[in-house]
């Protein structure tokens, strides 16, 4: 979509731009500008164009009201009509269209107490970051910068729009918002936002779980989980979200063994970095090579997936590699009926995604995911289909049925003799022998 860019004067930088593949951004604003409003693209959609990259999406900011908004465009859905937010469906594109607003004092630590009118420059003062405080004029590719974004973006900066304190004040998940644009673009962070970010931390333990949640998502999706969790905690933030996590954490090893693993060159699974942040909270983190037995999980890795709003899927999954991680690592191997129940569950390619991820930490190392691959691979995924066979034979339903299917499961699996009639009678003789 970037063209190019050229600088006019020492104040002004225009983006040579083409709109043909996602015309809307642009005829959005053409359309409010035509009925008589002052229409810019705002925020990260113009940082991501200035550096050249292509937008997730396009945010307008615009002097007209959401009634006028409504005036302009025939579809549109309302979204946050008393902060003045507007979803334009143009063709096949949703473009997000917001009135110039100032806003009021923050109460809740999310949103304003209460907005009022501005125009393009007062408004663009409330926003978080420098770098999103840019306007674009996306027909002449001009960018209008009243807040320093442009310098910052060519020196790598991420700085609040003026005072930090305030900004986080106002809402504190700016300060993982902080975390993931630094690492996303490799900018250092200015030092009176490091040490706001620092000292209002503890702000971030009173943010729902459902927002932690998606920043953290994020900034897994972004790639360089390991320096985000590096600055999350450096700036207190893992203290403020689970103050166990952060003392598991305090000793070099365990902060090393943890970084390591979220640093192994393996490709992301995704959601993966919620088991991953739990496992220093495991009683076996300081041995993760050690075999043992399944272990339940203890009070406080329950309290990090209730505080983070984890889903089913989540949760089993995490308990899962959780409580049974040490019984990947039992020698001389186990029969290949005893590690069935591990590659047979649906959480397995998670754990088999973080014995991978543990393995490439520990080159030269002897490791269970290899062996554990391979028999997920060859073995049945199921346990066989003899309940019918097991009834006709004269085994009755209940636990003396289960006891057939896995007695003839074992059987086939351990000594590789076949499910066919003859294992079925033979185990069935067995099992009504002992009843």
């Amino acid at each position: 979509m970037v063209l190019g860019v050229y600088h006019c004067s020492f104040t002004m930088t225009k983006l040579l731009l083409d709109w043909s593949r996602t015309p809307a951004p642009l005829e959005v604003v053409r359309a409010l500008r035509r009925s008589g409003h002052e229409a810019f693209l705002a925020g990260g959609c113009v940082r991501d164009l200035r550096l050249g990259l292509d937008p997730k999406d396009h945010d307008v900011a615009t002097s007209a009201s959401p009634d006028e908004v409504r005036g302009v465009f025939r579809r549109t859905i309302p979204v946050q009509t008393e902060l003045g937010v507007t979803m334009v469906l143009w063709e096949d594109e949703r473009i997000e269209v917001t009135t110039f607003r100032s806003e009021g004092e923050y109460l809740d630590g999310r949103r304003p107490s209460q907005v009022g009118p501005a125009d393009a420059r007062l408004d663009v003062q409330r926003r978080d970051f420098t770098i999103n405080g840019l306007l674009l004029d996306p027909e002449t590719g001009e960018i209008i910068d009243h807040v320093g974004g442009l310098d910052d973006l060519n020196a790598g900066i991420l700085r609040c729009i003026r005072e930090p304190t305030d900004r986080f004040e106002e809402d504190h998940l700016r300060i993982l918002r902080a975390v993931r644009f630094a690492v996303r673009f490799g900018f250092r962070i200015e030092a009176r936002t490091w040490e706001a970010m620092t000292n209002l931390s503890s702000k971030t333990g009173k943010l729902s779980g459902e927002r932690i949640q998606e920043e953290l998502s994020k900034m897994e999706s972004q790639g360089n989980l390991s320096k985000s969790v590096q600055l999350l905690l450096d700036c207190g933030v893992l203290r403020a979200l689970c103050p166990d996590l952060d003392q598991a954490l305090e000793t070099a090893g365990s902060r090393k063994r943890l970084i390591d693993l979220l640093e192994a060159p393996i490709e992301t699974h995704s959601g993966s970095w919620v088991t991953m942040l739990g496992m220093p909270l495991c009683p076996w983190w300081n041995a993760p090579a050690k075999p043992g037995g399944a272990s339940n999980p203890a009070p406080y890795q329950m309290e990090w997936l209730d505080r983070l709003r984890c889903s089913r899927a989540q949760t089993d999954g995490s308990l899962f590699v959780w409580s049974r991680w040490p019984t990947c690592w039992e020698q001389p191997l186990p029969t290949p009926s005893r590690q069935a129940p591990l590659v047979r569950d649906r959480s397995w390619p998670l754990l088999a995604h973080l014995l991978s991820r543990y393995a490439s930490t520990q080159p030269g190392s002897w490791s269970p995911f290899p062996h554990l691959s391979r028999l997920a691979e060859t073995i049945p995924q199921r346990l066989p289909s003899l309940g019918e066979a097991f009834l006709a034979a004269g085994i009755p339903k209940g636990p003396a049925l289960g006891e057939a299917i896995r007695e003839a499961d074992r059987l086939n699996l351990d000594l590789g003799l076949a499910l066919d009639p003859s294992l079925v009678a033979r185990v069935a003789e067995t099992i009504l022998r002992r009843s």
